[in-house]
């Protein structure tokens, strides 16, 4: 064997060597696994909902649950919307953003959530949820793991106590 045709051999095997690191490895993934319950129930199942998953603005998966509970795998690099809705009920929202995330992250990582709806209520005025999201989950470098923002989570529970309030004295 020539030295030409051994160095282009050897180029070879390195090319394929670094195609199979590079495509041959699984995803890094986020695994969501929610449970939807009826506010008004103090926690109880809420059966036959729907889920949509955005990729960015691109839905990417719906969901039909049958027993208050979904799992659904996200890829690393994007932002998700994942929304969730039941007729008679008002929709709720999350972002879920896996951007941000560095090297050494874990292969396959996993966020739990409970999502709670609440039945619509004429006058009951909580529109702002169709545009701010419910929470919002990225990744926290002090943790070293996807965290919640809690501080908005309050914010936006605040917001939907005192649209009760609004709706209670209404009522009065």
């Amino acid at each position: 064997m020539s030295f030409k045709s051994f160095h282009s051999v050897l180029w070879l095997v390195v090319l394929m060597l670094g195609a199979y690191h590079c495509f041959g490895q699984t995803p890094k993934t986020i695994r969501l696994d929610a449970k939807l319950t009826k506010i008004e129930s103090f926690g109880a199942k809420l059966k036959i909902a729907t889920f949509i998953a955005y990729k960015g603005s691109e839905p990417v998966d719906t969901i039909v649950t049958q027993n208050g509970r979904l799992f659904f795998t996200m890829e690393i690099g994007y932002v998700y919307r994942l929304e969730f809705r039941k007729s008679g009920y008002v929709s709720k929202h999350l972002i879920v953003d896996t951007r941000a995330l560095p090297e050494d992250f874990k292969r396959k990582s996993k966020i739990k959530i409970d999502v709670g709806l609440f039945k619509e209520q004429k006058g009951f005025d909580v529109s702002f949820l169709k545009k701010e999201p419910m929470g919002m989950a990225s990744y926290n470098e002090i943790e070293k793991k996807i965290t919640w923002n809690d501080a908005y989570t309050r914010y936006i529970v605040e917001k939907i106590i005192n649209a009760t309030l609004v709706y209670t004295d209404s009522k009065e």
